[in-house]
């Protein structure tokens, strides 16, 4: 992730990694049900949990803009989520003294 991320500024880069762990572990799991214990249901219920709680946790801490939420809305938001230091909605700027 580029150093210069908001997500990464705002201290937030645990709740990303959360969110992802969770999706990748209910969408891989349930191939191999015996050796982790997921079902395509519990995974799939994980997977959606994680993805959530991304969209929901992941904000700005100025403004509360749900960063992920808005960016589900409007893929073009990605980008500045991951190569700006700046809230792309208030453009409140968090700079490297918040990591």
């Amino acid at each position: 992730m580029a150093a210069a991320s908001v997500i990464r500024a705002t201290g937030q880069l645990w709740k990303l990694g959360l969110a992802l762990a969770a999706l990748v572990a209910g969408s891989v799991a349930p191939l191999w049900p015996e050796a982790t214990g997921l079902d395509w249901t519990s995974g799939t219920v994980l997977a959606v949990a994680g993805y959530a709680f991304g969209c929901l946790a992941i904000r700005c801490p100025q403004c509360g803009d749900r960063w992920f939420w808005s960016a589900a809305l409007d893929a073009g938001l990605y980008g500045p989520l991951f190569g700006k230091p700046a809230c792309p909605k208030c453009g409140h700027g968090f700079g490297h003294d918040h990591a």
